[in-house]
């Protein structure tokens, strides 16, 4: 006779918890930091001009999975689409004013539940802004890593350094050349930040050893080789860049290619590659336009 009433009761208990409703927390919370030095609402800035944005977000009741910034200008880019499992969010970056007019950037995060929540903020720009400066290196030829004359560049510097020598002068190098034996990469120009094999540039001044291993970012630019000739001023630098970050990397480089940049400092720029020639003892000519 129990087990008759335990077999009853146990599908009631069972179709209880089946049916037993789900807390329903509110969505995560969201907002700017309020700080002395960033921005947290409608601004007004001048091209490429550098401003700082701080967010935090939390939801004590169930983990953030999501953040997503995106920017709303002459269109939609996604800056951040970013996977996380974690009760809270402390992000802090210093970004730069397009050339948009106007700029709205949105701030999105969501928790486990599929809950969200956002805030955003315009960036107008300064209609009195006039474009800046740029310098302009004609031809730059590096080695590729068993090349004796050099595979790191420095845009500060203006000069090509030999491996040793770069290991030296970490604090300013934005770029190194390699050949790599995959053939989807081949002729790569990428910087010391780079996930490189260390195979690539051994020894006790290999990439292992540095301390200071400043990133540069790399878009290819949908640009023709005459646009890149005429440009005088660092609007087309601007616009080719774009707001998102780059890849760590510009593989297999082929003459006639053109890839916008950004270095460690902020500094965007344009390269176009002149030619490529050999493997891992070869060359690479480019031609290089960057903001002063």
């Amino acid at each position: 006779m129990n087990k008759l009433l335990v077999l009853f009761i146990l599908p009631g208990v069972v179709l209880f918890a089946c049916n037993k409703e789900q807390p329903n927390y509110p969505p995560p919370t969201v907002r700017f930091v309020t700080d002395s030095g960033y921005i947290f609402h409608d601004t007004i800035l001048t091209l490429g001009e550098k401003f700082k944005i701080g967010i935090d977000a939390n939801n004590p009741n169930v983990n953030l999975t999501n953040f997503i910034i995106n920017i709303e200008g002459e269109e939609i880019e996604n800056y951040v689409d970013s996977g996380m499992n974690t009760a809270s969010l402390h992000y802090r970056k210093t970004l730069t004013k397009g050339i948009a007019n106007t700029e709205k950037w949105t701030f999105i995060i969501r928790d486990r539940n599929l809950k969200s929540s956002e805030i955003s903020l315009n960036i107008k720009r300064d209609t009195n802004t006039a474009y800046g400066d740029i310098i302009y290196f004609p031809s730059v030829e590096i080695g590729a890593q068993n090349q004796p004359d050099g595979s790191f560049f420095s845009l500060s510097e203006e000069a090509v350094y030999t491996l040793e020598e770069a290991f030296l002068n970490q604090d300013v190098i934005d770029l190194c050349y390699y050949y790599d034996f995959i053939d989807t990469d081949e002729h790569t120009i990428a910087s010391p930040g780079a996930s490189i094999d260390t195979s690539v540039f051994p020894g006790e001044s290999g990439l292992d050893s540095w301390i200071n291993r400043r990133t540069t970012r790399f878009k290819h630019a949908d640009i023709t080789s005459a646009e890149f000739e005429g440009s005088t001023n660092d609007s087309l630098l601007i616009v080719a860049y774009g707001q998102s970050d780059g890849k760590r990397k510009a593989k297999n480089l082929q003459s006639g290619n053109i890839f916008s940049f950004k270095n460690e400092d902020g500094k965007m720029g344009l390269f176009l590659v002149n030619s490529v020639s050999g493997t891992d003892e070869g060359t690479i000519n480019i031609s290089i336009k960057v903001q002063e």
